[in-house]
């Protein structure tokens, strides 16, 4: 292994060593206000570079996340910089990832009349990376507005149809949007492990990114059975890759109706958690089995692809548990309520 391989896996591992711990987490869901909340994290080795322009008495649930949102990208901008071997090539899915969320919130926001928060919303800092221009992106005020945008773009083929028939008629399929957007995203990262690596790294890579799809194929099935969605409808609105959770399988979860009848399925497959626990959401279990994966990754890989992806995924889960906490701060939930809505 190359010395440049194994200088982004030490790094992967030492930014993963600032991640927020269980302790932090309860420190951080006792706080009794945003403020609070605001000056706690400062003061953390994960986020004190991050937030440590703001004034936590001033500083709004806005501005926080997304300096949080930002704290992930600056890793993801480090590590391209730092990092000048074959697997450089990998990280562009990064961005893939992240400017798929932001089509969807511009979507959503014309359907839901609204589109001018997006704007308020966008992060600057992808900006310069982006295919799309994200800033004519928040200044769009129709579906075909943002049709036109995605000319020349890898997204217009996948996105326009939707677009234009949504202009017509009015309404689109967010989810379809979703589904179209996230395949793309994963045939793409999975085409390029296949031509960049060979062997076991290649297949350790390819293993964390289907893993991720029967996670993702597993929410999908649990909400579109809440919403009452036929098995057709619901086949339609699957990723089309996957790894254990093969046709019969998805049939199977597709009659299930809790979070723990999922749970003791998913066992019998192979997929675990780290440790007991009880899960209200069927989200929390897919995302406490994916962290359980994630950081064994982290810990015991030699690929630095797959040890890097890890890293980003794991700092996303923990974005979003640090924005979970954040709201039901704001809502005045009690501290041992937040904390059953995160993923630790």
């Amino acid at each position: 292994m190359s010395f440049s391989f194994n200088s982004v896996i030490a790094k992967a591992r030492a930014v993963y060593g600032k991640a927020l711990t269980p302790e932090d987490y309860a420190v951080l869901c006792s706080r009794a206000s945003v403020a609070e909340a605001a000056a706690f994290l400062k003061q953390t080795p994960r986020y004190e570079k991050a937030l440590s322009a703001i004034n936590p008495q001033t500083v709004h649930r806005g501005q926080l996340e997304a300096l949080l949102t930002r704290s992930i990208f600056e890793v993801f901008e480090r590590f391209h910089s730092f990092d000048f071997s074959e697997s450089r090539a990998f990280f562009r899915y990064i961005i893939m990832e992240l400017e798929a969320e932001q089509l969807l919130t511009a979507i959503e926001g014309i359907g839901a009349g609204s589109a001018e928060r997006y704007i308020a919303e966008l992060p600057v800092f992808l900006t310069r990376h982006a295919q799309t221009d994200l800033i004519a992106l928040g200044k769009a005020r129709s579906y075909l507005d943002i049709a036109e945008l995605l000319s020349g773009t890898s997204y217009d083929k996948i996105l326009r149809p939707l677009l234009v028939d949504a202009q017509e008629n009015g309404n689109i399929c967010i989810r379809e949007c979703e589904r179209r957007l996230y395949t793309a995203y994963y045939m793409s990262a999975l085409k390029s492990a296949e031509k960049i690596y060979r062997g076991k790294q290649r297949d350790e890579l390819k293993r964390a990114l289907l893993k991720s799809v029967d996670m993702e194929n597993v929410v999908t099935c649990l909400r579109m059975r809440a919403f009452g969605a036929d098995k057709g409808e619901m086949k339609e609105l699957l990723l089309p890759f996957k790894y254990r959770l093969n046709d019969e399988q998805t049939e199977y979860l597709m009659q299930l109706d809790s979070a723990a009848k999922v749970e003791a399925h998913l066992e019998k497959l192979g997929y675990r958690t780290d440790a007991p626990a009880q899960f209200d959401t069927v989200e929390q279990l897919t995302e406490k089995i994916t962290m359980h994966h994630l950081r064994r990754m982290i810990r015991l890989s030699q690929n630095s692809a797959a040890v890097y992806y890890a890293l980003i995924e794991c700092l996303k889960i923990e974005q979003r548990n640090v924005k979970t906490a954040i709201e039901g701060i704001r809502y005045g939930l009690s501290s041992s309520e937040i904390l059953d809505m995160l993923v630790i």
